[in-house]
């Protein structure tokens, strides 16, 4: 989860992993309450009153720079940890009534908040609990009681204090909100053009006389990614790019195939890691990436004069595999909200001769021939969850496939569901040899 470095560094680990020890630690060296750290002796009351006091709280994180509220740490009423305050678990209070009360209290919902228990290893039976909170894209986030439309409250935090936007303050949140999403466009049709144009020049340049390699690689499947909330990773140095391309390797070895794993090495980049081969592409440090994978186009040896082939179901790995591999770096740069796709099919040998889907290695789809797609295929999901959650990779890469395959005469795809499976009996065996992370 992406939240802001200082915390890490005043805290000493990352605030996912604090136990009882680090707050001891907190206590001992007076780490103060500041915008982005909370601390409260006492747990929320059952009450309205309550409630409105943990949604204020969260939200005035998210509309701010996120952060984390700790509970059971006390702050003797001088802004800083003074004591630990473990307390009493709260029958019927737990993580469901916590994310319960913020689903109600707060429109519109504040993503991806961890809610996580700590158990006190010195009080025994007692607990704290540990709200970690990401800043949010979807800011500004009200607070209001269930059912109450008409007494909204937008909260930030000021200091070690919580205060009220005024009404001309909230016009201009909701204004950053929507130029945001604008720049979010703009950045995804940058990394594309950059992502293309590097494409082009491996494609297309020769090396000592020998043949371009778009003569052996004329297809190619591309997948564009942005997250909404930035990352920062350094790439500024030959060993910092280094470092940040084996750590892609091995982050691209836990999707679906192998074949999104780069081979080669990398190369010098303006803020980015650029790579060449199969796959080619380019690692942004904001968390941003372009990666490309070619994709098989071979004459039909039924019918030497008809459309030109591609395979149905090794497109469709490769669109999870590209999926999980981008959302792997996002996450790797501290990027953290939504993720943004966009996916494109490619040829580069000039040739406009339509193409056919081929379902497996002897039955052929029978639909009209037709043009590889001019548009892309764009969708969006939850950073956190694609990286947490296999299937959720493959819900995406679904969305995607459908829409490039649509165009191409398939009704849907063949190995992807909706509902996030992989139909791997639908897989002869070689691909089924190629899966890792999945079991075949």
């Amino acid at each position: 989860m992406a939240l802001p470095a200082r915390l890490t560094a005043a805290l000493g680990r990352h605030p996912d992993d604090l136990t009882e020890a680090d707050l001891q630690r907190a206590v001992e060296n007076h780490i103060p309450e500041s915008a982005d750290l909370d601390w409260k002796k006492d747990f929320y009351k059952g009450t309205d009153a309550g409630k409105k006091e943990l949604a204020k709280d969260v939200s005035a994180m998210a509309n701010t720079v996120g952060g984390i509220v700790v509970i059971g740490v006390n702050d003797g009423e001088q802004d800083h940890a003074h004591g630990l305050a473990p307390f009493d678990p709260v029958q019927g209070h737990g993580e469901e009534w916590i994310r319960s009360v913020l689903a109600n209290w707060v429109q519109p919902v504040v993503p991806n908040v961890g809610v996580r228990l700590v158990k006190s290893t010195v009080h025994e039976g007692k607990i704290y609990w540990l709200l970690t909170v990401p800043p949010s894209t979807q800011a500004p986030h009200a607070v209001a009681g269930p059912g109450n439309d008409y007494n909204f409250r937008v909260h930030v935090r000021h200091g070690t204090t919580t205060r009220t936007l005024a009404e001309s303050e909230i016009a201009q949140r909701y204004r950053d909100r929507f130029q945001a999403a604008s720049d979010d466009v703009d950045r995804l049709r940058h990394i594309t053009d950059a992502g293309l144009g590097h494409l082009s020049d491996y494609l297309t340049r020769t090396v000592d006389g020998r043949s371009a390699p778009v003569t052996f690689y004329p297809g190619w499947v591309t997948l564009a990614a942005v997250p909404t909330v930035r990352g920062a990773y350094p790439l500024t140095t030959q060993a910092d790019r280094n470092a940040a391309f084996k750590r892609f390797q091995d982050l691209a070895c836990h999707g679906v195939t192998l074949r999104a794993r780069p081979e080669h090495p990398p190369l010098v980049g303006r803020r980015q890691v650029r790579f060449e081969g199969l796959p080619t592409g380019q690692l942004h440090h904001d968390g941003s990436s372009y990666t490309a994978q070619n994709i098989s186009i071979h004459n039909d040896q039924r019918d030497p004069n008809g459309p030109d082939l591609i395979s149905q179901r090794t497109l469709e790995l490769d669109l999870v595999t590209l999926v999980q591999a981008a959302a792997a770096w996002a996450a790797e740069t501290g990027a953290a909200g939504d993720l943004m796709l966009s996916a494109e099919l490619h040829r580069y040998d000039g040739n406009d001769k339509p193409v056919r889907l081929t379902v497996t290695d002897s039955v052929f789809q029978r639909g009209p021939a037709l043009p590889l797609p001019a548009a892309p295929a764009e969708a969006t999901g939850d950073l956190a969850a694609i990286v947490i959650d296999k299937r959720e990779a493959v819900v995406v890469a679904c969305a995607l496939a459908s829409d490039l395959l649509a165009d191409i005469g398939a009704h849907q795809p063949h190995i992807l569901t909706p509902e996030g499976e992989l139909l791997t009996d639908r897989l002869n065996d070689g691909l089924r040899h190629e899966l890792t992370g999945w079991e075949a």
